[in-house]
């Protein structure tokens, strides 16, 4: 679904929202990865909501860009970044990594006042204050982090012997591996704390077949949130890509009740 659209916004995100969209869902890719991960999703999602992916500066066409290593200055710089167009109903989705960005992010602006997403959506990550699923960033040596990337989806076989190719993807993921392993420095409220407890609806997804995050870290979310669902589907850590059918169909059920919540907010 298409529709007229604001000035074409500089930096994360990579078109300009929708003017006539009832809610935007602001999405934040996976470590190594980058914001066309989310490309195949505006032809998934229920109408009306606005699929708005965010690019991490380091990446795609932010490349010459110079890459964050911390959660917590990210997320900053990405509320601050974001402002102008979370000034109407929204949501957030973040895979792997961006759940703990996406976080973050949503996090930055309730303390700033703003308004909050109408949900969280985390897929694929366990909750922040769990030991972060991917290796610190210098365990392993070049040929063992390409392998484990393999292993989890999340690089085509074919690259292994791209040795030109590796040497300007692994730098990518391992300053995201730091970002990962800077959670517990990233200002995000303690679960343990009623009073820094946020008013947020956190729907968690996590795959039957992940090899990297089990359900039970997934459901970890539930203490962080006001709210909170986990939907368990079939599909391994990139499970959007690799059983996408079952997926948005419950995406785009509960985004439904979202929209409606939306159409019904004040401007």
């Amino acid at each position: 679904m298409s529709g007229p659209a604001t000035a074409a916004p500089a930096g994360c995100l990579v078109r300009a929202p929708r003017e006539d969209a009832a809610l935007r869902l602001f999405c934040f890719h996976h470590a190594g990865g980058g914001a066309s991960f989310y490309a195949p999703w505006p032809a998934r999602v229920a109408p009306g909501v606005d699929v708005l992916p965010v690019q991490l500066p380091g990446r795609e066409s932010r490349f010459r860009e110079r890459r964050f290593q911390d959660a917590g200055t990210l997320a900053e710089a990405l509320a601050d970044e974001l402002a102008p167009w979370l000034d109407r109903p929204y949501a957030v989705y973040g895979h792997s990594m961006g759940a703990l960005i996406g976080f973050a992010v949503a996090a930055a602006r309730m303390r700033a006042g703003g308004r909050a997403p109408l949900a969280l959506y985390v897929g694929a990550y366990a909750a922040p204050h769990l030991t972060p699923p991917l290796p610190p960033a210098d365990r392993y040596g070049d040929a063992d982090l390409a392998r484990l990337l393999v292993d989890i989806g999340g690089l085509d076989p074919q690259f292994l012997g791209r040795d030109d190719w590796l040497r300007a993807l692994l730098p990518i993921v391992r300053d995201d591996l730091r970002i990962c392993a800077s959670h517990r420095e990233a200002g995000l409220p303690d679960p343990d704390d009623a009073e820094q407890r946020l008013p947020l609806d956190i729907r968690a997804f996590a795959g039957a077949d992940d090899a990297l995050v089990d359900p039970d870290a997934v459901h970890a979310w539930e203490r962080y949130a006001r709210d909170f669902r986990l939907t368990t589907v079939p599909g391994g850590h990139f499970f959007p890509r690799e059983a996408p059918e079952p997926f948005f169909e419950e995406l785009n059920r509960s985004l439904a009740g979202l929209l409606t919540e939306a159409r019904r907010a004040p401007a």
